[in-house]
């Protein structure tokens, strides 16, 4: 696997593991409201800066377009179904946002619920089709290129000790959901 490859197939277990957390957080219904609402606010801001703007912008901006050059097509194939997720993906973290706002906890965990099926259907896609296809088509020289261009991007887009809080995020919420 190619270092662009790695970094985002590294970035999609972090995403699977937040996912399993927000199972946890659905199903708890323990606490008070206002704690859980701190939580999906959080939660709406990780997948907000981290899988949308950082991951799946490493993938629009650099990715997809590098296997656009190697002649693979941005419509109507597994490129134009991955931005078609994207955008799905998007509608659903907006509508998380929405609810969260109007302090419905209902609507939050259905539109969360609906967001999870369809990153861990997306991730897969990726982590079994795409990459292997981009390991194939880009080569080692490429994917070196690619890797540094996704840190200068992560570090314009999200900024510098974002990353870290995202993960010190993620490591309270493990411990509060108790799950390893």
């Amino acid at each position: 696997m190619g270092k662009a490859t790695q970094d985002l197939k590294k970035e999609h277990d972090a995403i699977l593991y937040v996912l399993q957390i927000m199972d946890k957080m659905m199903l708890s219904g323990a606490g008070e409201e206002e704690t859980l609402l701190r939580y999906y606010d959080e939660v709406v801001f990780f997948l907000k800066t981290f899988a949308d703007m950082c991951h799946h912008g490493k993938e629009e901006n650099y990715l997809f377009k590098a296997l656009v050059k190697k002649g693979v097509p941005n419509e109507g194939g597994l490129i134009g179904a991955m931005l078609q997720e994207h955008a799905q993906g998007r509608d659903y973290i907006a509508q998380m946002g929405r609810c969260h706002t109007k302090k419905d906890i209902a609507g939050f965990n259905r539109a969360a619920a609906h967001y999870r099926d369809l990153l861990k259907r997306h991730i897969d896609k990726e982590n079994n089709v795409l990459f292997p296809m981009a390991d194939n088509m880009i080569d080692e020289q490429e994917q070196d290129i690619l890797f540094e261009q996704f840190e200068q991007f992560e570090e314009n887009i999200i900024g510098h000790g974002i990353h870290e809080k995202l993960h010190a995020m993620i490591d309270t919420w493990a411990e509060a959901f108790r799950v390893e």
